[in-house]
């Protein structure tokens, strides 16, 4: 009976065949038809992409929380302590809470993404909430990653640099793969919309951080 029980559990789990599964290794060999065809109905084959984001967040978190991992120490230990400014300033003190709950301010990039995916792309015939399932897969994928590069970076902070080139690239890579067309005019598209999401999220992270600082004096 336990025996029975036990092999029952792990191929609910282990099944390589279901939703979830088939969504993470989607994300990363076939992001764009994987994304198309969750968005034309194929829904059941893959994870709920804002159910697979907040899958994905609370794993990052709890590995956070396990491993002590803190992005300013990592980010100090790779430039030395005596280049990193003033940290009594208010844009500092918003710069290190941003960077410290990032994974907070996530959902932000989500949404950034599907605006200008939708800005760039005008012409595709997508809607925006459908950008805004692709925004989630993107960034759960992105947490999927992180979840690595938090590990690695116990026995190198270099390896966090790998973070600041995913968060750029891994969009291209999806928006690329998603649209049709000349490959030259996808990726021009993509890089500009992932460099003006990102941009636009950093800057309301920035400033909400900034926000959050001053209120409640952190």
């Amino acid at each position: 009976m336990l025996r029975e029980s036990a092999r029952d559990v792990a191929e609910h789990y282990v099944d390589f065949d279901t939703p979830l599964y088939k969504t993470i290794a989607g994300l990363i060999t076939k992001p764009g038809k994987l994304i198309r065809e969750y968005i034309y109905g194929k829904r059941k084959s893959y994870a709920h992409p804002f159910r697979y984001f907040i899958f994905m967040l609370a794993i990052y978190i709890l590995l956070k929380k396990l491993t002590g991992f803190d992005p300013i120490e990592t980010f100090s230990e790779m430039v030395g302590a005596r280049e990193m400014p003033d940290p009594n300033t208010l844009s500092t003190k918003g710069s290190n809470f941003f960077s410290r709950h990032i994974d907070w301010f996530l959902m932000i990039f989500a949404f950034t993404i599907a605006t200008f995916g939708k800005l760039f792309n005008l012409r595709s015939g997508v809607h925006f909430v459908e950008y805004l399932a692709l925004g989630f897969f993107v960034v759960a994928q992105y947490a999927f990653f992180a979840v690595f590069i938090t590990t690695a970076t116990l026995i190198s902070p270099y390896f966090f640099l790998i973070n600041y080139a995913l968060v750029i690239v891994y969009p291209i890579y999806v928006l690329t793969s998603f649209h049709t067309g000349k490959l030259h005019w996808r990726i021009l598209k993509s890089f500009f919309a992932t460099v003006f999401a990102w941009w636009l999220y950093v800057m309301l992270g920035f400033g909400i951080s900034i926000l959050i600082v001053k209120i409640f004096g952190l």
